[in-house]
């Protein structure tokens, strides 16, 4: 149960946090690290009584300030259908007292909610803001005042209004606030004497203290080792607000729920009331501020000091951004201006950003930083597990990370932003060089429309190769360049990204799994004969887009040595005989014109180095992506027309 642990000491190290909003970067509503016997709801009602507990006025709360704190008890926490009344803030049916007269299809539970408010109020810890809403709801009239200070709407019979039937442009805002528009779901809150109980921290402790004064089971708590009172039942909400599933359940005793090994729950885990509280807030918490989720899928990486730590989901683009937008003087420019520039200039410049966020980062991160990397997944909507745990020290997170982006890198053009140009919003694409994101690396590997369990279980396997520098899966490596090798059957830009994200994953394969180096650029040393038949296949296809560029009206048109990449990968010889008779016309005529014919004298030269006894049709190995990649770049950056060829066929 280290995850518990972990959480419990998070919580302890955020302390302050407690209660506080917060809100992220786009202005989006965070959770709140919750106090213990609390959870967060959304209400739409507040009453404002005063400290006599008269009926003042109610309002219908804005969206934002509808998440509420309110106590609760194990069971309240807990409730999915059953009914159990939360202390303070609840529904209608449980706190008003004329629900039934006013046409309240559920069961009423308000005789159940004012006992346990009444054995609050009386308990030594009771307070007088308490004990004024208690004296308003005991008059049994609240449904009765709402409708009076037009918050509710009755119909000709004089019940409760369930659905709004009038004009759309009439609709009462209580309709529109709460889902579904049925108004008897409406939560309550209360506002006394000018101040809200919901934020008020003499309400929150009276509370904890007396339900803790209340829970008799005592025990030992496995997470902290010490005798103290125990927990029956653990939160949910943990990824969302609508989360029900659980990590800790046994709330079925029949069957094979102990597989023979215990005959109760309390055998199997014993755990603390505040331990399993403030754990489980803290989850919510970090998954809230920090988490990463893929459907029902989160992926949590976290320090217990709430350092900053980099995103293992990002590719390297994402990861420099993130580190610039959180320290903008990174570099240490002197005009900021600086920073409104494109991060993936060139090689070298992004390169040197790189550096300084993995910097950046390793300032925060050190040897005695605990870092944690979960995830989370459900199976069912009742139950939850943990996939994926580890825990590590900062640096060698650290040491992992930057491997990864370091050797799993190849130039990606995959990435588009939204920019402001003339005062209009427009894409533009953006190029870097560094590794891709596990996310895009599943789509690359089995299309874009990639079933989202195969998603999320090939991310499952990336993470341990990111966070932990394990072997990379050869079996994603091969089905990334069978898919590769077919870009003939994708959208162009498709088939660019697919490619540049299988060259990345090929050089990094080859440097873990068998300790080889290939490098960005041309190797013009690699005999290797996967290597030197990739580059013959961007020999055939330069050649062909030469003789697009100057002869064809469609440049755009796809050459033959695309449209036999997939045979050409299988059968070598044979296709590149077959490519080299089809390419003789398009030769002939540049010839004729006197126009470059560099790509062909090349596939000459490589021809050569192939000795005969390799030439054949063996089928080649995922390193002649990294040939055909490399050649082709190579094509590009050369000062002649090829690079214009190059230009005009992207």
């Amino acid at each position: 149960m280290s995850w518990i642990e972990r959480c419990y000491q998070t919580y302890e190290n955020n302390i302050t946090e407690v209660g506080v909003p917060s809100v992220n970067c786009l202005g989006r509503e965070l959770p709140v690290l919750l106090p213990v016997g609390h959870t967060s709801q959304k209400v739409h009602v507040e009453i404002s009584l005063t400290k006599e507990g008269k009926f003042l006025f109610a309002r219908i709360l804005r969206t934002d300030e509808m998440t509420t704190i309110i106590p609760c008890t194990e069971e309240s926490s807990a409730r999915t259908s059953g009914p159990v009344p939360h202390p303070l803030v609840d529904k209608l049916q449980y706190i008003a007292g004329d629900y039934g007269k006013y046409g309240g299809s559920k069961k009423m539970m308000w005789a159940e909610y004012l006992k346990q408010l009444r054995d609050w109020c009386n308990s030594p810890y009771g307070l007088p803001q308490v004990r004024a809403v208690l004296f308003y709801l005991e008059k049994g009239c609240l449904i009765e005042d709402l409708i009076e200070d037009g918050i509710l709407f009755i119909g000709s019979d004089g019940k409760l209004v369930k659905k709004w039937t009038g004009a759309k442009e009439e609709t009462p805002l209580i309709f529109q606030t709460i889902t579904g528009g049925d108004q008897t779901e409406a939560f309550v809150r209360f506002n006394v004497d000018g101040k809200a109980l919901s934020n008020d921290t003499m309400v929150w402790n009276s509370f904890i203290q007396y339900y803790l004064s209340i829970l008799k089971r005592e025990g030992f708590c496995y997470v902290q080792g010490r005798k103290m009172l125990l927990s029956q039942l653990s939160p949910y909400k943990i990824r969302n607000p609508g989360d029900r599933a659980k990590l800790i359940s046994s709330n079925d005793g029949t069957n094979f729920t102990y597989r023979g090994r215990f005959n109760d729950a309390e055998e199997a885990l014993s755990i603390g009331y505040e331990t399993t509280q403030k754990a489980h807030s803290a989850l919510r918490w970090l998954i809230g501020r920090q988490g990463i989720s893929i459907g029902d899928q989160t992926i949590l990486v976290w320090g217990m000091a709430d350092e900053q730590v980099p995103s293992v989901t990002e590719d390297t683009y994402g990861l420099v951004k993130d580190m610039e937008e959180d320290d903008p003087y990174l570099d240490g420019p002197e005009d900021i201006s600086e920073f409104d520039k494109p991060i993936a200039d060139t090689r070298a410049a992004f390169a040197l950003r790189f550096n300084n966020a993995i910097q950046g980062y390793r300032e925060k991160l050190t040897d005695y930083s605990q870092i944690t990397v979960m995830i989370l997944d459900s199976a069912t909507p009742g139950r939850m597990s943990i996939r994926y745990y580890r825990e590590l020290s900062g640096s060698r997170l650290m040491d992992a990370v930057e491997d990864w982006h370091r050797n799993f890198a190849w130039e990606q053009c995959y990435r588009k932003e939204q920019k402001e140009k003339k005062g209009k919003s427009v894409s533009e694409s953006i190029v870097f060089f560094g590794a891709p994101a596990p996310k895009d690396i599943a789509e690359a590997t089995y299309g874009v429309n990639v079933d989202s369990k195969l998603k999320q279980h090939t991310i499952e396997r990336l993470l341990p190769c990111i966070t932990e520098q394990r072997p990379f899966p050869r079996d994603l490596i091969r089905t990334l360049m069978y898919r590769a090798a077919n870009g003939i059957a994708m959208e162009p830009w498709e088939a660019k990204k697919t490619r540049g994200i299988a060259c990345a994953l090929v050089r990094g394969y080859y440097h873990r799994n068998k300790k080889e180096d290939f490098s960005m650029a041309l190797d013009e040393n690699c005999h290797d004969r996967s290597y030197l038949f990739g580059r013959i296949l961007a020999c055939a296809d330069q050649l062909e887009r030469t003789y697009n560029y100057y002869f064809s009206g469609d440049v755009h048109r796809p050459t033959n040595a695309l449209r036999m990449e997939t045979i050409f990968t299988q059968r070598p010889a044979k296709t590149t005989d077959r490519l080299r008779k089809k390419l003789e016309p398009y030769l002939e005529r540049l010839l004729k014109n006197n126009k470059s014919i560099y790509s062909n004298d090349l596939m000459l030269k490589l021809l050569d180095r192939i000795p005969i006894k390799e030439f054949n049709n063996d089928p080649l190995s995922e390193l002649y992506l990294l040939g055909y990649a490399s050649q082709r770049a190579e094509f590009f950056k050369k000062p002649n027309i090829d690079r214009s060829i190059d230009a005009n066929n992207e």
